[in-house]
């Protein structure tokens, strides 16, 4: 779906060598191991599980040995998987809201070109791979349903807070971050819906190599005053 970012060009690539781009690198390295020679293999041992079954399991397997726990030396704590979730998606939002919301800040037009071909870009190869585990049989043929439902799973993945407001074959709306905090949990400026646009290049390719009768886009977000931020995939009236 063409879009202003299209008539944009970049600057010609600086040319760097590689001494210039590898001005800070270490020049030495230290090597923990040296001096200390290759110890003797052992001889060949017996699994445990088949000591055990040779034994008539006589001799008792030691079930610790197939866990992996936090060895005592550095105990590290070891964190429920709901944890785990939130908080990869708390690092999630900050790193990759950083760098998209400063790359147009700093750059205009080249920063809004990036993200959106940076995005954009995601979609070929999720739609060969997709196909490869037989998804999207019906493509370019998919309905709006389908679609969704392939990018509602990605959604999940990323343990983004869904909201189905629409679902048929004709149309599907997927919101996320409903009724949370005013402010946009990438950082995303207020009032740049642009920038929101751009992030949504994924979406937008991806629907049309599945039917290039529909399209995708932003229909709401935190960004603009909305109470969430909403994908809609519909007919394109410039199909």
């Amino acid at each position: 779906m063409p879009g202003p970012e299209d008539k944009f060009s970049y600057p010609p690539r600086p040319t760097l060598t590689q001494d210039d781009v590898n001005k800070t690198r270490p020049t030495t390295r230290r090597d923990a191991y040296e001096g200390v020679k290759t110890p003797a293999l052992p001889p060949m041992d017996k699994s445990q599980i088949l000591r055990a079954i040779e034994s008539g399991f006589k001799e008792a397997e030691n079930p610790a040995r197939y866990v992996m726990r936090p060895p005592a030396d550095l105990p590290y704590r070891v964190l429920p998987l709901n944890t785990k979730f939130y908080s990869c998606n708390t690092r999630h939002l900050k790193e990759i809201g950083a760098f998209r919301t400063l790359a147009p800040e700093l750059f205009g037009d080249a920063g809004y070109k990036l993200v959106d071909d940076a995005y954009a870009s995601f979609a070929y190869g999720e739609f060969a791979t997709a196909r490869a585990r037989g998804q999207f049989k019906n493509a370019p043929n998919c309905t709006a349903r389908e679609i969704g439902t392939f990018i509602a799973t990605v959604y999940d993945i990323q343990n983004f807070p869904i909201v189905i407001a629409e679902a048929s074959d004709e149309r599907v709306r997927i919101q996320l971050y409903k009724g949370l905090p005013i402010h946009c949990p990438y950082d995303v400026r207020r009032g740049d819906y642009r920038l929101c646009a751009a992030t949504a290049g994924y979406e937008r390719e991806l629907t049309k190599l599945c039917n290039p009768k529909l399209r995708a886009y932003l229909s709401r977000t935190k960004a603009i005053g909305d109470d969430c931020c909403e994908l809609t995939i519909e007919p394109d009236p410039d199909a």
